[in-house]
């Protein structure tokens, strides 16, 4: 999701599934990044977890690496008040190039555009675990409005079709507010998205290199027209917004 009119440099996504990395190029692939984000990332409970976070870090230096051939340990990031990752060094003023990462289940997306707003989110469509799926939904009613609500909930609509309708609409409301910036202090019922009338899940994973661009956001119930959002599948299982 970004806001229009923009120039995407980087569309990227990374299956960790594909890296199995031996511990000597696990220990050399932690070296080229801060000390800080090493830390952290070496206290994961779970090895999984780990290499989706440090492929985030890889990448986020890979990118800047290509667009301004600067060394790799020139380069320095930092975190906004939200927790967003920000670019420190190098500075560069024009254009203006902003960036978004997310990782869940297998996948790892950045996303980057030069002189706008821009965000996403990729989540892996999957059954909760120690709960029921009206149990795990009751907990999260509330972040949706009562029309997104309405049609996550459809009756007709398979326990995994609800799923996938619900992990979509969470990616679009992420990817919003990652945007923007504003974190935590946003009513997610505020926002409120409008998925294509013809659309159809099967489609978007068929049709991976086609970008959905009809979904509309309404603020407050107004229409917003100045954001472009984009949605596909990496897999059966792993929708990004």
């Amino acid at each position: 999701m970004h806001h229009a009119p923009s120039k995407i440099i980087a569309r990227w996504a990374f299956n960790i599934q594909e890296w199995n990395p031996s511990n000597e190029q696990y220990k050399k692939a932690l070296l080229c990044i801060q000390p800080e984000e090493r830390k952290r990332i070496e206290g994961f409970k779970f090895f999984s977890d780990s290499k989706l976070a440090l492929i985030g870090r890889l990448l986020m230096r890979f990118l800047f690496y290509k667009l301004y051939k600067t060394p790799w340990n020139e380069i320095k990031f930092g975190r906004t008040k939200e927790n967003k990752p920000i670019l420190i060094k190098p500075e560069s003023n024009d254009p203006i190039i902003n960036f978004n990462i997310s990782h869940h289940g297998d996948w790892v997306v950045l996303v980057a555009a030069e002189n706008c707003k821009i965000g996403i989110d990729v989540m892996k469509v999957e059954y909760p675990k120690r709960q029921t799926v009206e149990e795990f939904f009751e907990t999260l009613k509330d972040q949706f409005s009562e029309y997104e609500w309405s049609v996550i909930t459809t009756p007709l609509l398979k326990e995994i079709d609800q799923l996938h309708q619900f992990y979509r609409y969470w990616c679009l409301k992420e990817s919003y507010v990652k945007a923007v910036g504003i974190g935590l202090a946003l009513d997610l019922r505020t926002i409120e998205f409008h998925l294509p009338e013809e659309d159809e899940r099967g489609k978007l994973y068929e049709n991976v290199e086609t970008l959905r661009t009809k979904t509309k956001l309404y603020i407050n119930n107004k229409l917003e027209r100045q954001w472009k959002f984009e949605e596909l599948y990496l897999d059966e299982f792993h929708c990004v917004g």
